[in-house]
């Protein structure tokens, strides 16, 4: 395996344990990653905006951030961002279609508000969470989900739901859009072009870097496509079934023991000395 050039993270379980703060011992591998001339970078389901918003409470500046599961690019090496796909109303209306046999609780981002049915215990905890978090604004009925096009849409589900959810939306004929899981409580759709895969490796092209020198982590299936692209993919020893089959290496330990910043330490910053 070559030396990196690059390493890019999923967050939520990668990174950090969801909804926790970035670890002193995490915090300190970005910066000697970037010390030693590695560019580092995020790749979420969360908006640019958003993770710009964390980059600041974390107190780390990345060179690279993925949003929405690939729909939104900023290249920091160039000071540009990029929306370069969306999703259009009908199918969002089409994945409430998919989502209706089951208990969920919608979201998505539009017009600077993230439209809820309620806030519920975990909307309210995403809130907490985030420093300057778009606001969320409870709608009066469904309707206004699809009243015009959004990045994405989501649905918090219980775990338990999630293999008949996958079961029920790989039936459905999906025309321009595509849905996964992006944790065990969560299934979201996106425009079919959406793929941090590709954007990584956009910017990799801009950027003159072979993607044999980049690394690239994460848990779950929206995080697939960055393992194919990248020189090597590293799965967390949490992750789901499909993300570690697809994966390069899997982390010796889960996130919860820091497992991130473990294997930086000992696979990528010791080749680096």
């Amino acid at each position: 395996m070559e030396k990196a050039k690059l390493v890019i993270a999923d967050i939520d379980n990668t990174l950090v344990v969801k909804r926790q703060p970035l670890t002193e011992r995490a915090y300190n591998a970005i910066q000697a990653l970037q010390a030693r001339g590695v560019l580092f970078g995020l790749a979420s389901g969360r908006s640019v905006e958003q993770l710009h918003n964390l980059e600041e409470q974390w107190g780390i500046k990345c060179d690279i951030l993925i949003g929405y599961n690939g729909e939104e690019i900023y290249d920091g090496v160039k000071g540009t961002t990029e929306m370069l796909y969306m999703m259009e109303p009908e199918w969002i209306k089409e994945a409430f279609e998919i989502m209706s046999p089951f208990e969920s609780r919608p979201y998505l981002l539009q017009n600077g508000f993230s439209l809820v049915r309620t806030i519920d215990p975990a909307a309210a905890a995403s809130q907490a969470y985030m420093k300057n978090a778009t606001p969320a604004r409870v709608v009066k009925d469904d309707t206004e989900f699809w009243a015009e096009p959004a990045p994405k849409v989501g649905f918090r589900v219980a775990e338990e739901d999630m293999p008949a959810i996958e079961a029920r939306s790989a039936q459905f004929e999906k025309k321009g859009y595509i849905s996964f899981k992006t944790e065990t409580t969560m299934y979201e759709f996106c425009n079919a072009k959406a793929s941090k895969g590709d954007l990584l490796k956009m910017f990799c092209d801009e950027h003159g870097i072979d993607m044999k020198y980049v690394w690239s982590f994460g848990d779950m299936t929206n995080d697939i496509t960055m393992f194919e692209v990248s020189g090597v993919g590293v799965c967390m020893l949490n992750g789901s079934p499909d993300a570690k089959a697809a994966a390069d290496i899997i982390t010796e330990k889960p996130i919860s023991e820091d497992g991130w910043a473990d294997f930086v330490e000992n696979h990528i910053l010791k080749e680096l000395a």
